[in-house]
């Protein structure tokens, strides 16, 4: 029997028509399917974390006062010196000398800025240091004089109310007590030094233990209280008889814990 070619080319033509009739509609389906996402879960909102509050800082130990300062001079020492000069560098000296020694100090004037009295007692008391110091220069005398408040008599006081001209009345045993012990160690380094009370403002209207250091030149020549050496012997001295003085201040239950 002879193979019918023609006949075997025209059987396989229909055979793959019929093949690529079925699979046209297949493939074009393929082509414009959307593409399969994997399904993942969504993405999380990014959980928020409590703003933490910002400690307060902590209350100075010693609060120290630059005396005068801006349109009040002070004493003129010499025409090139005013006292306000004097003060200032002296204070920043001491809160160097201190800050070295581990005590917390606050200046109430940085500069040379003008500030009244009841300003200066009203930072201080807002403040609570342990111990206040107000520093003041003079030609007259020789070393230091370190005072305490005088109080007026009969302070107008009615209940937790404090008249203003009293305000030290509570710390006054406390100031006295700091003045006692400063004198002492200062003595022992051979400096001269001597304590006095007086009615000083703004130390009567301070609530915390609070004092005065007027400083003079030891020589008798005003020029030593701009020199850097005296002005860094005397906050050395103060700073060396302030620092034995804190803890029994805290524990006296002076300023701030």
């Amino acid at each position: 029997m002879r193979w019918n070619r023609r006949a075997s080319g025209h059987s396989d033509s229909w055979r793959f028509g019929a093949i690529a009739a079925l699979l046209c509609p297949i493939l074009l389906c393929a082509q414009t399917a959307p593409p399969v996402v994997p399904n993942t879960p969504a993405a999380q909102a990014p959980v928020s974390t409590p703003v933490q509050p910002i400690p307060p800082a902590a209350p100075p130990q010693v609060m120290i006062d630059a005396a005068h300062g801006g349109t009040e001079s002070g004493a003129i020492l010499n025409p090139a010196i005013l006292e306000k000069d004097v003060t200032l560098l002296i204070a920043l000296r001491l809160r160097q000398e201190l800050n070295s020694r581990g005590i917390r100090c606050q200046l109430v004037r940085e500069a040379d800025a003008t500030l009244a009295t009841d300003q200066r007692a009203a930072i201080v008391n807002a403040a609570r240091p342990l111990l206040y110091l107000s520093i003041h220069a003079t030609s007259q005398g020789n070393g230091m004089k370190i005072y305490s408040a005088m109080l007026p008599a009969g302070g107008d006081n009615h209940g937790p109310f404090v008249d203003w001209q009293g305000g030290q009345s509570a710390s006054l045993e406390r100031s006295r007590w700091a003045q006692q012990q400063l004198v002492a160690a200062i003595q022992k380094m051979g400096f001269p030094v001597r304590s006095l009370t007086a009615q000083l403002r703004p130390l009567n209207n301070v609530t915390v233990p609070a004092l005065a250091v007027e400083i003079a030149p030891t020589t008798g020549q005003v020029s030593q209280l701009a020199t850097t050496d005296y002005q860094q012997m005397i906050a050395a001295a103060v700073a060396s008889s302030i620092a034995p003085a804190i803890p029994s201040l805290r524990m006296k239950g002076g300023g701030a814990p």
